[in-house]
């Protein structure tokens, strides 16, 4: 708008103008008389003024909507002239756009200087014509450029291509359909995830939601310019920001201030899955969790935790955002304020405003989120918005943990050496196929590490717990609980999972009970503290407590369900002891898993059949008998427990116990110092896939 069509006029634009400060313009709305202006500027599809109307405008209303594409809407009533008539050389015609300025006049300067604060530039979409015999006027509807993307069609196929920046992305598609005014596309090293076409006939509003909606903390809509503008939200905010307004106690404007919370939504941790890639058979999967020493943190509430199935996410980048986006929703009481006041014009979504509450006198301050104004002197401005949360309240970092257990794995074989020890005594190397190393935020004492393989690919994963696992500080990775949890111990359990379905294939891995293997990964390194916890009681065996890890054992080798208790695991242990110790001569566990692979039976029927070729029952169903007569005793007089302090041996296959020449403790077991520095494995391809 030019300098001659508001003589000794400001125009503010977004609520920022030169010369003017915020307390230039929270004085000029504070005044005790308002003298109001609504002005509409006409605009060609050029963005040329064609006239500018001041005291035509009889009535109306806009709305602003931050959460939506379409943020501005409205309403606006006019006095009817015949150039204000729906006709093609008219002002009020489909191609061109009208822009609206609330003037306030300020009553304190000699000339009565306004300033005139932009509310938006809008498309016309409904124009009404009312003819009485005493009054002629004409409302039209209104929608900001985004509405105009609604019934925009593309005539031809549109295809953004994998890996292309999504802000080139929407540029792309704005600029097909002729659009030049672009006030802020934010860059970022986001891209496109895979290829996107929108066919003949797809509304561009829908392409611009797909792009924008890649990751969810984008936001996309048109300024009160009409400029479109794309940038990544300000989740969390400096405790110093200033407010665009300040409503204290005793505010004159502040007519109704009401205040809602919920517990029933609160979540400190978001876990996000997306879809599985068929090439590889992985998952993408973010979690974010929230500070536990934070309000609503682990420490003080406990974990409550949201999932979220996404398929539309297939990278970790947008399982990311979408994490961090959810838990910044859900990490609070979400308080939300709806405040009725006098209009403040240069009040805009995502503003921030400061308000004394009336009830608690406490002082917070809110994002807006929706406003709602009437245009007329005596009308009223209604204001959503939500409590701002700040940058001390913030996602758990894990980097620190995340290198920690990267190094223990790079440089003292926290994979290699379990390698080294399952090929000795299993006879069994991976097959130079992928190993991903994912990294998680679980519960102490929880799921500490798991391995996850695939029929139909190679690769697995190996995903670390960082709250157990990255909680240690030495080479062992004790992170003092109990010496059976050393981390390295755990990894090295789970290398023979890996280890199993790379040199066996899924295929028959898949096939194998259970019980037999997480006994054989606890038998690689030896599981007696596990067993001391289940048998155990006032440092004595407790006859009741084997007899059921006895019976259980028998239940699994009969076939029964896997209960996933650590009772199952002391049981498996159990029974892979007692498979050893009854060897065939000149037979061992390199013999029985060579007789697994060598199968051309499933997993199910090669492990029987590896029983009665290596061990000396003649059938399996004679090794079932067997192990329920007999296990209680083999127990209790051919496992060593120390029964009142920590184990000299653990019990692994390695040690004193088995196959092995000398003690081997939990210290022993995976001795990080003969490590070799910079060889990570010998069977796989290991990436980290860092948070």
């Amino acid at each position: 708008m030019s300098e001659s069509q508001f003589i000794n006029g400001n125009v503010v634009m977004n609520g920022e103008s030169v010369g003017n400060s915020l307390s230039d313009f929270t004085s000029l709305h504070l005044q005790s008389i308002r003298r109001l202006t609504i002005t509409v500027e006409v605009l060609d599809k050029n963005n040329n003024t064609m006239d500018v109307l001041q005291g035509l405008s009889t009535g109306g209303s806009l709305s602003v909507d931050g959460t939506s594409l379409i943020r501005r809407t409205g309403t606006l009533s006019f006095v009817l002239f015949d150039r204000l008539l729906p006709a093609q050389n008219n002002l009020l015609w489909i191609t061109n756009k009208i822009r609206i300025y609330a003037g306030i006049d300020d009553l304190r300067t000699q000339n009565n200087t306004t300033t005139h604060f932009c509310l938006g530039t809008f498309y016309i979409t409904e124009p009404s014509v009312s003819i009485a015999k005493d009054n002629r006027s004409i409302t039209i509807n209104l929608q900001d450029r985004m509405g105009r993307w609604e019934d925009e069609e593309f005539e031809n196929t549109v295809i953004i291509e994998a890996n292309t920046p999504i802000a080139e992305g929407l540029k792309a598609i704005l600029t097909v359909m002729g659009e030049t005014e672009f006030s802020e596309i934010q860059s970022s090293d986001l891209v496109v995830p895979y290829q996107l076409e929108f066919a003949q006939g797809s509304t561009v509003i829908d392409a611009i939601d797909k792009i924008a909606k890649l990751y969810m903390d984008w936001d996309a809509f048109y300024d009160t310019e009409g400029k479109f503008v794309f940038r990544k939200m300000q989740l969390v905010y400096d405790r110093t920001i200033e407010p665009q307004w300040v409503f204290d106690e005793n505010s004159p404007l502040m007519l109704s201030f009401d205040e809602n919370y919920t517990y029933k939504g609160v979540k400190n941790r978001i876990v996000v899955f997306g879809a599985m890639d068929e090439k590889t058979g992985l998952t993408p999967r973010s979690q974010a969790d929230l500070i536990p020493s934070s309000t609503f943190g682990s420490d003080a509430v406990g974990i409550r935790k949201k999932v979220f199935v996404e398929t539309t996410l297939t990278t970790k980048e947008q399982c990311q955002a979408k994490s961090q986006y959810e838990l910044w929703k859900a990490s609070n009481l979400q308080e939300s304020a709806s405040i009725v006041t006098m209009p403040i014009y240069y009040l805009d979504a995502n503003h921030i405003i400061q308000v004394t509450n009336p009830a608690t006198k406490e002082v917070e301050k809110y994002i807006v989120d929706t406003i709602a104004l009437g245009l007329n002197i005596s009308e009223t401005m209604t204001i959503t918005a939500h409590k701002v949360y700040y940058d001390d309240i913030q996602l758990d970092v894990q980097d620190a943990k995340v290198e920690y257990i990267i190094d223990k794995i790079t440089n003292k074989g926290w994979l290699a050496t379990p390698e080294a020890r399952i090929l000795q005594y299993y006879g069994l190397k991976g097959n130079g196929t992928p190993l991903v190393v994912n990294f998680e935020y679980n519960s102490i004492g929880g799921t500490t590490a798991y391995t996850t393989g695939y029929l139909g690919t190679t690769t697995q994963t190996l995903t670390v717990d960082l709250v157990d696992l990255g909680s240690a500080t030495d080479d062992n990775g004790d992170h003092h609980t109990n010496k059976g949890d050393y981390a390295d111990r755990i990894i090295g359990h789970e290398m023979v999972h890996a280890v199993m379905n790379s040199a066996m294939g899924m295929a028959k891995t898949s096939t194998l009970p259970t019980w037999f293997k997480e006994g054989s990964a606890e038998f690689i390194h030896g599981a007696d503290e596990r067993l001391k916890i289940s048998i155990v009681e006032d440092e004595a065996i407790n006859d009741s407590m084997l007899d059921y890890i006895i019976d259980r054992g028998v239940d699994l080798l009969n076939g029964g369900g896997w209960i996933s208790d650590s009772n199952e695991y002391s049981a498996s242990y159990v029974i892979l002891k007692y498979i050893d110790k009854n060897m065939k001569s000149g037979k061992d566990m390199k013999s029985f898993m060579a007789s697994i692979l060598g199968s051309a039976g499933d997993g199910a029927q090669a492990l029987k059949d590896a029983i009665t070729l290596n061990t000396t029952f003649t059938t399996y169903q004679a090794f079932v008998d067997s192990f329920k007569a007999n296990g209680a005793n083999f127990v209790k007089t051919k496992i060593t427990l120390n029964l009142t302090g920590d184990e000299v041996d653990t019990g692994s296959i390695g040690g004193i116990d088995h196959r092995g020449t000398v003690a081997l403790n939990a210290e022993d077991i995976f001795d990080e110092s003969k490590a070799v520095a910079g060889v990570i494995s010998t069977g796989f391809v290991v990436t980290f896939n860092r948070p």
